[in-house]
């Protein structure tokens, strides 16, 4: 499937020149994918910013908005609690790749049933998105994804190092990041870790 190991970037709540200068910077620290989620901007310029020519050699992917991954040429779409499913996106289109948002064994499973293509599992750390509503499930429940046999991208909380090495070591196949995303430094500190890890 050639799905990106690595440190996939999370473009979350920015409008279009933002998906464009952080998407672009994200690139440059090394980053092997993004992703575009909730944009600060209606669909069109969405689609138009993540098309960007700086952006077009990057393997993209948009968490719903079906219509943005078509019009921009992403290569997967990502179903969530607020998209449509698994199964109506597989309808989409064939050449994308279908993904899964997951927090627990219920969901990953249901997701996998369903014929998606990957996993986005998480949180695996402590985050502020998901603080009081989500208990991270740490490292034993990504392990627990991965064993599902589909491509699991742990999210959530990662923010150093050494948490990459133990989501490599729990099985996951890359790292998604929102917050170190914005962070160029940082981001290039855990695309070095990732790539250490990430079978030759």
């Amino acid at each position: 499937m050639n799905l990106p190991r690595g440190i996939w970037c999370v473009l979350s709540g920015l409008a279009a020149a933002e998906i464009r200068s952080r998407g672009a910077a994200a690139l440059d620290a090394g980053a092997s994918a993004l992703s575009l989620r909730r944009p600060a901007c209606g669909s069109g310029a969405a689609a138009a910013a993540f098309a960007a020519p700086e952006l077009q050699a990057a393997w993209r992917a948009t968490h719903g908005m079906g219509d943005v991954a078509l019009a921009s040429g992403a290569r997967a779409v990502i179903a969530g609690a607020r998209s449509l499913d698994v199964a109506d996106y597989l309808r989409l289109d064939a050449r994308l790749r279908v993904g899964a948002s997951a927090h627990d064994m219920e969901e990953a499973r249901f997701a996998r049933d369903a014929g998606a293509h990957f996993l986005i599992f998480g949180p695996v750390w402590d985050t502020p998105e998901k603080s009081g509503r989500l208990e991270p499930r740490g490292p034993a429940g990504l392990a627990a994804a991965a064993a599902l046999g589909l491509p699991v991208i742990a999210i959530g909380g990662i923010l150093a190092a050494e948490q990459v090495r133990a989501a490599c070591a729990a099985g996951a196949h890359a790292c998604a990041v929102l917050r170190a995303a914005a962070a160029p430094a940082q981001l290039s500190e855990l695309t070095r870790a990732a790539a250490a890890c990430s079978p030759s």
